[in-house]
């Protein structure tokens, strides 16, 4: 008799329990979910903020140098036009190409560290028509084109002050060792307008 007394009590007790252990679950859930969705912005604007106070060390703190150094590569590389050059002329083709890939990578190596960050950072910002400031990069960050590429990879597209017809810099992120790093950089580049639209521009004229 005793026994049947207090199980009702204990099944009263139990439900309760169950629903704010579901409760307790959804929470952290949604608060893990949250803190997931947040954090690449988060990473964004601590380099947005290192760049603007001129802070290298913090900065520093989210590259993953061997990504970004073989990214620059790719674009410099790509910049030299060497596969067009290779087609005209077939004269050691393949030394040409790796003469200028061991140039451009020494290069890279060299100017684009840790120690020389603060001055790779004041270059690209020279290259500005526009005077760039604090005010001026946390804006252009906030009116960036975000979207993540994949569950561990986010990309941010900012049209830079002074470069608003150019293609905008691309930023890219991913997570290594559960935290958010810059892996690429795309810089602007010229847009290259179809020969036909000024064709067609200048018949009308």
């Amino acid at each position: 008799m005793h026994t049947a007394d207090t199980t009702p009590h204990s099944d009263a007790w139990a439900c309760p329990a169950r629903k704010r252990a579901r409760v307790i679950c959804l929470a952290s859930l949604a608060a893990s979910l949250a803190l997931y969705v947040m954090s690449p912005f988060m990473t964004l604007w601590t380099i947005a903020g290192a760049v603007s106070n001129h802070d290298m060390v913090a900065l520093g703190h989210t590259i993953n140098w061997s990504s970004l150094d073989a990214s620059i590569k790719e674009q410099v590389l790509n910049g030299l036009n060497i596969g067009q050059v290779n087609e005209v002329s077939d004269e050691l083709p393949e030394f040409g190409s790796s003469f200028a890939a061991n140039i451009v990578s020494n290069a890279v190596d060299t100017r684009v560290t840790q120690d020389n960050l603060g001055k790779v950072v004041d270059q690209a910002m020279a290259s500005s028509p526009a005077p760039i400031n604090s005010g001026t990069v946390f804006s252009a960050v906030s009116h960036a084109l975000v979207r993540f590429t994949a569950a561990n990879s986010f990309e941010a597209q900012v049209v830079l002050p002074g470069h608003e017809n150019e293609t905008p810099l691309r930023v890219q992120l991913r997570i290594e060792r559960w935290q958010w790093k810059l892996t690429r950089v795309d810089f602007p580049t010229a847009v290259h307008r179809p020969v036909m639209e000024a064709s067609v521009i200048q018949h009308k004229a």
